[in-house]
């Protein structure tokens, strides 16, 4: 069978991009044959540039073309789509219904309502733009892209009002949360289809052995969405634990500077670190820390730490209540309440060799319960021979 998959990958890598790899070549080892379809958004690099993406985003004749030639001369049998924006373009929906390609589009974000994709404005959650409304075109989210933010905003009302989405045969939700935001915004229930991320390990390597280190860490993005404003302020309160922060992002420089101004000796900037160094440091962990003040998925942070059979301790908001049972895999705590987060964190730290190693395993079992790579895979698997069957029908009639 062939699928052709698409993605527009983002100017900085980040979730998106890794899970959109991952299943690249998940396909390509289960026997698929893969034609892949990708922009690059660093390929942006020129005020020309710029505008002629503002004037093709909401129909890209290029990607029309070009997807239309793929289609004459390798065929595919499925589409499977991530993100469009902003170079692809809606443009791509419109070609393959054409051509009768059936559709499957993977939800990694809240870009289908919301134009910065995060469901947030000013800092805090904003979900005026769930219920269609002209009105909400003019709910500008980034102060710092007004126009690029309007535009966005236009693209996705009309994909909505215009039902884009009825050209769309299958969604593919990571979580129950964005699965019930879909349905809220008028998706039919019976095309969205429940499939987590899922990450490639070998059951054997992974260990809950005791720990003779004693540090949190937060690894991802350094921006105000993640929660990492608060975190910091917890961490400069306890004092006497410490906190590695992996990671980049546009508040890394301005955290360093208070971190140095304030004379913060617990809390160490690593960077941003990948492979094997990562992979130690996650390991060796108390636990992992995800404190975000927006609607997360599926991180795949998340799955890395349960993994490694570190325990994660989360924010009580979005889809991260999915997977963390309090006190079993590791704990929630009350939406932006620092006390709470401490609480917890001085709970860890304290916490006996048997128990945490105890938590530690069922971090593990966790992994394999619920993101176990074989079983993700098959929800695609039987996902694309549903459509393939339906549609040789078809066009044999």
């Amino acid at each position: 069978m062939r699928i052709l998959i698409c993605h527009n990958y983002y100017k900085n890598r980040g979730g998106e991009d890794e899970v959109f790899d991952y299943e690249k070549e998940l396909l390509k080892q289960n026997g698929y044959e893969v034609i892949e379809y990708s922009k690059r958004s660093r390929d942006i690099n020129s005020i020309y540039k710029n505008l002629g993406i503002l004037i093709n985003s909401f129909f890209s004749v290029k990607t029309y073309r070009e997807i239309n030639k793929i289609i004459k001369d390798k065929k595919p049998d499925i589409a499977h789509i991530h993100n469009i924006f902003p170079i692809i373009s809606p443009s791509i929906f419109i070609v393959l219904k054409r051509n009768n390609i059936p559709i499957v589009q993977t939800i990694h974000n809240y870009r289908f309502y919301c134009s910065n994709g995060l469901s947030m404005k000013g800092g805090e959650i904003c979900n005026r733009c769930e219920n269609l409304s002209f009105k909400s075109i003019f709910n500008i989210c980034n102060k710092d892209k007004k126009l690029y933010d309007l535009l966005l905003s236009l693209i996705i009302y009309f994909m909505r009002k215009f039902k884009v989405s009825d050209k769309i045969n299958y969604f593919i939700a990571p979580s129950m949360f964005i699965k019930n935001k879909l349905v809220k915004c008028g998706i039919d229930k019976n095309k969205v289809i429940l499939k987590r991320n899922s990450i490639r390990a070998n059951r054997e390597s992974i260990g809950t052995e005791k720990l003779n280190s004693k540090y949190f860490t937060y690894i991802g993005r350094i921006s105000e969405e993640k929660g990492i404003i608060g975190l910091i302020k917890a961490f400069k309160e306890i004092k006497d634990i410490e906190l590695k922060v992996i990671g980049g992002g546009p508040l890394k420089r301005p955290i360093e500077e208070f971190i140095k101004k304030e004379k913060i000796s617990n809390i160490k900037m690593i960077g941003f670190i990948v492979g094997e160094k990562k992979s130690t440091i996650i390991s060796n962990s108390i636990a992992n820390i995800i404190p975000s003040v927006c609607y997360e998925n599926c991180p795949l942070v998340l799955i890395e730490c349960l993994k490694e059979g570190v325990p994660v301790v989360a924010n009580n908001i979005g889809a991260l209540s999915e997977y963390i049972k309090d006190g079993y895999n590791g704990y929630i705590y009350d939406f932006n309440d620092l006390n709470s987060l401490e609480e917890i964190i001085l709970r860890l730290y304290n916490m006996g060799d048997v128990e945490l190693c105890k938590l530690r395993d069922n971090c593990k079992n966790s992994f394999y319960t619920i993101f176990d790579e074989r079983e993700n895979f098959m929800v695609i698997d039987d996902l694309y021979k549903l459509l393939w069957k339906k549609y040789a029908e078809e066009r044999n009639d």
